[in-house]
C-alpha cells in the first residue's frame, strides 16, 4: 500500500507539473488601447503640454486597473494633426526631444511596453515625419517607425521608407503601421513575412474619410489574410470618430470601443497564430499563408517586377499626386 501511495503521488505530481509547465508556456499578450478626444489648442506648447498630460493619466489608471504588458495611444495624439506651419514649429528630434523623453520616463515608471501614438518628428536632415516609437518597461526605445504612407493631400509629413518589428520576450513579435498604412495590403504582409503576430496600428480618422467602412472592414481584411491580431487605435470623438478595435486572425471583432474617450484591454493568445497559420482558418484547411509559400506558381508580382508605375493603370492617369489641400479640385 505505501509502495502504491508513493507511486499515486509521484504520478500527480508529474501530471501537476506538467500542467503548470503548460500553462505558462502559454503566450498570453496583454494589450490595452486607449480612445482619446486630443486638445487642439492653438497655443502649441498648452496642446502638448495638455495632451501629454492626458497620456500620462491614463497610462497610470490603465497600469493600476489592468496591469497590461502594453499600452497603446492613437496617431498623432500628444502635438495633434497640424498644417505645414503647424507641423514645423511643434516637430522635435527623436529620441532627444523632450517629449520623448518624458514618455520613456512614463514607460520606465510604470514598466509597461508603450506605444504612445505617433509624434511629429524633425529628423536630423531637417525633414518632418509622423514617428511611431516602441518603449520597452526599462524606458529604452526598442523601435522606431516612420509612416511609409502619409495620408496626402492633408498630411505634411515625408514617407519613410523601412518596415518594422519588435519582439517582446517570452511573447512574440509585433509589427507596426500608421492609419493610411493599412490601404496598403502589401505593407501588412511584409510585417507578417517577417514574422509579425500582432501589428499595432496608431490612427487618427473621421468620419469624412469614409467612416467605419473604410476602416473596420480593411484591418478585418489585413488580419484575416495574414492570420494575426490586429489592435487599430483611434482618436475619440468629436475630432476623429473613435471605434477603436481588436481583431483576431481569423477577422473577428473582439473588443470595439463606441465613438467616445475611453478605453479597454484584451488579452491575446499568441499561440493563437501559430495554430491558425499552420492548421488553417475557419476550423482548418485554408492556410493562406502557406498556400501563398508554397502552393502559388506566381511569385514575381508584374507591378513589383515591371515597376508600379509602368503598369497599363497608370498610363491612362496623370503622374503625380495632390499633395496638399490647395490642390484638391472638385469633380
Amino acid at each position: 500500500m505505501k509502495k502504491f501511495i508513493c507511486g499515486l503521488v509521484i504520478f500527480l505530481a508529474v501530471i501537476i507539473g506538467v500542467s503548470v509547465t503548460n500553462v505558462h508556456a502559454e503566450r498570453l499578450l496583454a494589450v490595452a488601447m486607449a480612445q482619446l478626444d486630443c486638445n487642439f489648442d492653438p497655443d502649441l506648447a498648452k496642446r502638448v503640454a495638455t495632451n501629454l498630460g492626458k497620456i500620462t493619466a491614463y497610462a497610470h489608471v490603465i497600469k493600476a486597473l489592468k496591469n497590461p504588458d502594453l499600452i497603446v495611444f492613437p496617431e498623432v495624439c500628444i502635438q495633434g494633426p497640424c498644417d505645414p506651419v503647424e507641423y514645423a514649429k511643434v516637430a522635435e528630434a527623436v529620441p532627444a526631444g523632450p517629449t520623448t523623453q518624458a514618455l520613456m520616463k512614463l514607460a520606465k515608471d510604470l514598466k509597461v511596453w508603450l506605444i504612445p501614438g505617433t509624434l511629429l518628428e524633425r529628423a536630423d536632415n531637417g525633414k518632418l515625419h509622423n514617428t511611431l516609437i516602441v518603449i520597452s518597461p526599462e524606458g529604452k526605445i526598442v523601435a522606431k517607425y516612420r509612416k511609409l504612407f502619409p495620408a496626402r493631400p492633408i498630411e505634411a509629413s515625408e514617407p519613410g521608407n523601412q518596415f518594422v518589428v519588435f519582439d517582446i520576450p517570452g511573447k512574440g513579435r509585433i509589427g507596426v503601421m500608421i492609419c493610411y498604412d493599412a490601404m496598403y495590403p502589401e505593407v501588412a504582409r511584409t510585417l507578417t513575412w517577417m514574422g509579425a503576430e500582432v501589428i499595432i496600428k496608431p490612427t487618427y480618422q473621421d468620419d469624412s474619410e469614409g467612416g467605419e467602412r473604410c476602416r473596420i472592414p480593411i484591418v478585418q481584411t489585413r488580419a484575416q489574410e495574414n492570420q494575426l491580431w490586429v489592435v487599430d487605435c483611434n482618436a475619440a470623438a468629436p475630432m476623429a470618430n473613435g471605434l477603436s478595435s481588436i481583431i483576431d486572425p481569423e477577422g473577428r471583432v473582439v473588443e470595439k470601443l463606441g465613438n467616445a474617450e475611453s478605453f479597454t484591454t484584451a488579452v491575446l493568445d499568441l499561440d493563437m497564430v501559430t495554430r491558425v497559420r499552420e492548421k488553417g482558418s475557419f476550423a482548418g484547411g485554408f492556410t493562406f499563408l502557406k498556400y501563398w509559400a508554397y502552393l502559388s506558381k506566381v511569385k514575381n508580382f508584374p507591378p513589383y517586377e515591371q515597376g508600379i508605375e509602368n503598369g497599363p493603370l497608370f498610363k491612362a492617369l496623370s503622374p503625380g499626386w495632390v499633395d496638399n489641400p490647395s490642390q484638391i479640385k472638385p469633380y
